[in-house]
């Protein structure tokens, strides 16, 4: 399997020439995010979208794809996943090298927990673009049966973390409707500039999601038998 690329810093994806390479990789079909990227496209088709433009966001591929141990379940596609967005920074991925403050924190999340990259998706719990600033209660349950389907790509995962009142709210709508996987379901904010100053503010957010991200880092990387991505460089 092709290996993972690691930045130097957050917001690499504010290149063009990142964000391109990224793309390429996926159009290649690496095989720890095709299947992810195939059901962006159904899902973008689903919703009258055009396929293969990241209407719904595409998975990084510096991420573990389909072998990811943690899934980290944000909120609805926001403008730095926009590839046409206006400012010209959006990537077409969910990634914590966006060029944006939500994805930085959790880059920064990322380095001091010491978690791997390659071990974690992030994935829109509503993964399409929504109609006005909230996703409504359709959009959650059509939303929750896609997410349904995404966990039965990820057959090593062992904890979710659900990112905000959108991500919690979508995940009770996905176990009332099915059996999930045995894993560990992790409540934290949205790392947003809105979630991580709303609540109990900035600086106990800030703990919380520091003290989550610490949980996930200390998930076993893999188990006897599993395969993953090579694990010698942190990102």
């Amino acid at each position: 399997m092709d290996q993972p690329r690691c930045e130097a810093g957050p917001r690499a994806n504010a290149s063009r020439v990142v964000v391109k390479a990224k793309h390429a990789r996926l159009q290649a079909g690496e095989p720890h995010v095709a299947p992810l990227v195939e059901l962006a496209d159904r899902i973008a088709i689903a919703r009258g979208l055009p396929a293969g433009r990241a209407e719904v966001p595409y998975p990084d591929p510096d991420g573990g794809g389909i072998h990811a141990r943690a899934l980290f379940l944000l909120s609805d596609p926001g403008p730095a996943t926009d590839l046409d967005h206006a400012r010209g920074n959006g990537s077409g991925l969910l990634s914590i090298d966006n060029d944006d403050p939500t994805a930085q924190r959790l880059w920064l999340a990322y380095k001091d927990a010491g978690l791997e990259r390659r071990r974690c998706l992030h994935w829109n719990a509503v993964p399409f673009p929504i109609t006005g600033k909230q996703p409504s209660a359709a959009e959650k349950n059509e939303a929750a049966l896609w997410t349904i389907e995404l966990l039965t790509t990820l057959p090593h995962l062992r904890v979710v973390v659900l990112m905000g009142r959108v991500a919690e709210d979508s995940w009770h709508r996905v176990t009332a409707q099915t059996t999930t996987p045995d894993v560990r379901v992790l409540n934290t904010v949205h790392p947003s500039n809105r979630g991580m100053n709303g609540g109990l503010g900035k600086t106990a957010n800030t703990k919380r999601l520091a003290a989550v991200v610490t949980e996930v880092a200390a998930v076993p990387r893999q188990e006897s038998g599993s395969v993953f991505l090579d694990e010698s460089c942190a990102c």
